[in-house]
């Protein structure tokens, strides 16, 4: 395979996969794939469902504490923050982790199943202790950084934080499939960013805009429906457009939550395998529909197992 896309003429490069509406159609493309795995699996919205109750559960529980902490003050906030951030980064992580699991079982064309997803990400808990209490630290100190007076501190904290999020992109991936240090756990993440996709996150606008639109149009259908029956039965009409708009939003979460983990478990297995998901066999992965660069350096690191050992 060629490592680059032929020259146009004049010497310039075809970048018609790198402006907005190039990286808008990527992501259609990744988001459409996705949501394909999604429908042959729809079990795998358990995982993000199961990790979204279990935080929204755990933040109600603890607000009145956090609140409390505020009132006081003297860093006794930052204090219970730190914990907030932990434990729910730790059950984002650990549901994230599963789904991964499980969405590399379809990759393999295996049945994906929830309690070997849940196992899996049990036998991973060591690394995502580790990985929660780092990203725990690191959030309060952007919150902290982000309250400052001084403007060039709140600019300095959004430019650690997008660095931040390169660097951990690939995070629960790379915990689930590999044995990582906690140094190494960082430097596996950020390598396999640039080796798939680090010249391409922009990419990611278009998976995001996609959702966004899911969100947009699974609304207004609800909306319309509401208003259709309010015309009739008022109070009818106004329950039902609650429930249809929170189903709505609900939705668009889970099923938002759940493409971002399949795409990137799909760039991962790419990258780790050299090997393209037969799902997404219509993408190319090589130069993420336009690049001019290869995007990947298959076989760097061990191959992703569909089971974990005993």
């Amino acid at each position: 395979m060629s490592s680059t896309t032929p020259n146009l003429p004049g010497g310039a490069s075809n970048r018609s996969g790198t402006g907005f509406f190039g990286k808008f159609k990527t992501g259609l493309k990744l988001s459409k794939d996705s949501l394909g795995v999604i429908r042959d699996h729809p079990k795998l919205l358990v995982f993000p469902a199961m990790g979204a109750l279990s935080s929204l559960a755990f933040w109600i529980v603890f607000l009145l504490p956090l609140v409390i902490a505020q009132f006081f003050g003297s860093g006794i906030e930052y204090v219970v923050l730190f914990f907030l951030y932990f434990v729910t980064t730790f059950m984002a992580t650990f549901f994230t982790a599963g789904l991964v699991f499980a969405v590399n079982q379809a990759f393999h064309g295996e049945e994906p199943s929830v309690r070997e997803g849940l196992q899996a990400a049990w036998q991973r808990k060591g690394p995502i202790l580790v990985w929660s209490a780092i990203a725990a630290t690191v959030s309060v100190i952007l919150k902290k950084l982000e309250e400052s007076d001084h403007a060039a501190v709140r600019i300095l904290s959004s430019l650690f934080a997008l660095g931040w999020t390169v660097m951990t992109f690939f995070m629960v991936p790379v915990i689930v499939f590999e044995e990582v240090t906690v140094k190494s756990m960082f430097t596996r993440s950020a390598e396999t960013f640039r080796d798939t996709w680090g010249e391409s996150m922009g990419v990611g606008l278009g998976v995001t805009l996609i959702q966004v639109l899911m969100g947009i149009v699974g609304v207004a259908i609800a909306v319309v429906l509401s208003l259709v029956i309010g015309a009739i039965v008022p109070v009818a009409g106004i329950v039902l457009g609650i429930f249809l708009v929170g189903g709505a939003l609900v939705l668009t979460y889970l099923v938002g939550q759940t493409v971002w983990a399949i795409t990137k478990t799909a760039l991962y297995v790419y990258a780790a395998e050299d090997r393209v998901p037969e799902q997404f066999e219509n993408f190319d992965f090589e130069t993420l529909e336009g690049r001019t660069e290869r995007a990947a350096t298959p076989g760097k690191v061990k191959q992703p197992k569909a089971h974990l050992d005993d």
